[in-house]
């Protein structure tokens, strides 16, 4: 059991940070500023300032002068260190901006960044030797480090976790941002009826047209192929993978592209090599505001999100539980949301933000009433079986 869930977490880090690593890319290629674009290898101190990630926008208050409710005393966590960590580049550059400024303001504490590793995390664990105490991971990594035991349980009477979207709250790890993958499409190609579901992605003969698809089986492909076949969003779990291969079958012959980084999507449609695919939206909403011809719809759309988990011996478990429950409240969820296109884990962050930006964020509650989100508790017991019999089949 050990040795699968750790070739499972293998896999997850491996995929997730090649997500991440492409991200950057695409944001780079569209032209977009990103001052510390970087992954360090040591941690470091977080510096005094960054430039937002794109598409940029003004947070709902002045982060110098953002305020939260129970975090106003600077001597809080006076002369504590602690070390977070998550994924680098435009991401962490908001990460720092929304979040690791104000709490070290506010708090006393002062933070040192460094990069997610999860099996750099286990290797600290095991040896007993664990300099870091919240890490940024895929959600979809927590429940098999949980079962490996790298991981303390959180205790949600230091969490208020009362407006918290459910299904991130978990025993190991609590959700703090959404992402989406969804159909997207070049709109001239559609021009007086779009597609708006997996069904209409299936079919070749109403919505003709070169079709690209990612190569990835955990991050989407298994619910499309059921919705397409008729299964109720609200039905899809746990998964008939056998049904999602047959429904497989049929689109399979009008796939031109499998793509396997996160920067393809976008620039197939926006070179027009491809008429529609499923993307991570945030890619494409950059190129959109840049001009693109491009559109998509949230419907049947497939959430995502990363989690705070506290590694098993950290040191700082008390301040590390302080941080996670500064991370969660809605006024830093919502300045997140305004320099970064990830969704808020907090329901109430939504009341501040205009309409505009709502809009293009995957948690809305508009938008996130059409999507599905993965169980991951399902995800970690079929895994491995589902990967290996999916790239066999992309192949075959």
């Amino acid at each position: 059991m050990a040795d699968r869930l750790d070739a499972l977490l293998r896999l997850l880090q491996r995929q997730h940070r090649m997500r991440r690593r492409h991200f950057i890319t695409t944001l780079l290629a569209a032209g977009v500023s990103l001052s510390a674009c970087r992954q360090p290898g040591t941690p470091t101190p977080a510096p005094p300032s960054a430039s937002p990630a794109a598409p940029a926008a003004t947070p709902t208050a002045p982060l110098a002068e953002l305020t939260v409710p129970g975090y106003d005393d600077p001597n809080r966590w006076k002369g504590r260190t602690i070390v977070v960590t998550s994924w680098g580049g435009a991401l962490q550059d908001a990460l720092r901006q929304a979040i690791y400024e104000p709490f070290m303001r506010l708090t006393g504490c002062q933070i040192v960044e460094d990069a997610t590793d999860e099996a750099k995390l286990r290797t600290m664990v095991e040896s007993g030797n664990v300099q870091w105490d919240v890490v940024d991971v895929g959600t979809e990594s927590v429940i098999p480090m949980g079962r490996l035991n790298l991981l303390e349980p959180l205790d949600y009477k230091k969490i208020d976790t009362k407006d918290i979207f459910p299904e991130l709250i978990l025993e190991h790890g609590v959700g703090y941002y959404y992402y989406s993958t969804c159909l997207a499409y070049r709109k001239d190609k559609f021009p007086d009826k779009p597609p708006s579901s997996w069904a209409d992605f299936w079919d070749v003969e109403g919505f003709p047209g070169p079709r690209a698809f990612q190569k990835y089986a955990q991050w989407g492909p298994i619910e499309a192929a059921l919705l397409a076949d008729g299964v109720p969003i609200d039905q899809l779990y746990p998964l008939d993978v056998d049904r999602a291969f047959r429904s497989l079958d049929r689109i399979k012959p009008h796939i031109t592209v499998w793509w396997e980084a996160g920067a393809q999507p976008a620039q197939l449609l926006t070179d027009g090599e491809v008429d529609m695919t499923d993307a991570w939206i945030a890619r494409v909403q950059v190129v959109i505001e840049q001009g693109a011809p491009l559109a998509y719809t949230w419907k049947q759309g497939r959430l995502s999100s990363d989690s705070l988990v506290i590694p098993r011996g950290s040191k700082n478990v008390d301040v590390a539980h302080d941080f996670i429950n500064f991370a969660l409240r809605p006024e830093i969820q919502g300045s997140f949301a305004m320099i970064y296109p990830d969704g808020p884990a907090h329901q109430k962050a939504f009341d501040a933000l205009p309409k505009e930006r709502r809009a293009i964020l995957p948690s809305s509650p508009e938008n996130k009433a059409l999507q599905v989100y993965p169980d991951y508790e399902w995800w970690a017991d079929h895994l491995d079986e589902v990967v290996e019999r999916f790239n066999a089949w992309v192949v075959g």
